[in-house]
């Protein structure tokens, strides 16, 4: 096997290309630093939060169990409240509203696209007809239908009384379980 100049060539300038890399990758941490910001890394039982300040800016945070609203707002950089603080849960979206000279705190959930977007479900008891629309596989009359189901039954109970709709067998549930739960219902505290 004879090996030409011109695939000699080819090999050197391979050689030197793959050579030069580390020296830009290395220059370019040098010069070029980011920094994640404060509560932006996922983890295995992070709750999601949607924080708008009118403010400020707006961000999606993802903190510990354990944290409360007063505790992410102060390490977020929004400030200290005097409104009541409480625990978080996940999906909830804060709207902090400053304009009215008082520190008003307005807790509601992140809307449906955001959730999906970020990989949450949706409780298929709170959801609205477009918000369906926003999931893989389910059309107009799907989505008509489930929702049928549901003024019928008053509420779901679990996510298999979807295959009481006539075209939803085990394999499409499977599908929108990766969308669609039935919140737990809390009982009430004595």
């Amino acid at each position: 096997m004879t090996v030409s100049e011109s695939q000699i060539k080819g090999l050197i300038a391979i050689c030197i290309t793959l050579a030069i890399i580390p020296f830009f990758s290395f220059f370019y941490r040098l010069f070029i630093s980011y920094k994640a910001p404060l509560f932006t890394d996922q983890f295995n039982d992070s709750l999601v939060i949607e924080v708008i300040d009118k403010n400020q800016t707006n961000g999606i945070y993802f903190v510990s169990p354990e944290t409360s609203a007063h505790q992410l707002l102060k390490k977020a950089g929004i400030g200290e409240f005097s409104a009541k603080d409480f625990q978080l849960d996940d999906g909830m979206k804060i709207t902090i509203d400053s304009d009215s000279g008082r520190d008003d705190i307005i807790v509601a959930k992140i809307e449906a696209d955001k959730r999906l977007a970020l990989g949450m479900q949706l409780d298929i008891n709170k959801v609205m007809e477009d918000d369906l629309l926003l999931i893989s596989g389910i059309g107009e009359v799907t989505a008509k239908k489930i929702l049928d189901l549901r003024i019928k039954l008053g509420q779901f109970r679990n996510i298999e009384q979807l295959m009481e709709i006539k075209g939803i067998k085990e394999k499409k549930l499977a599908k929108f379980r990766k969308y669609l739960y039935v919140e737990k219902q809390k009982k009430p505290q004595t």
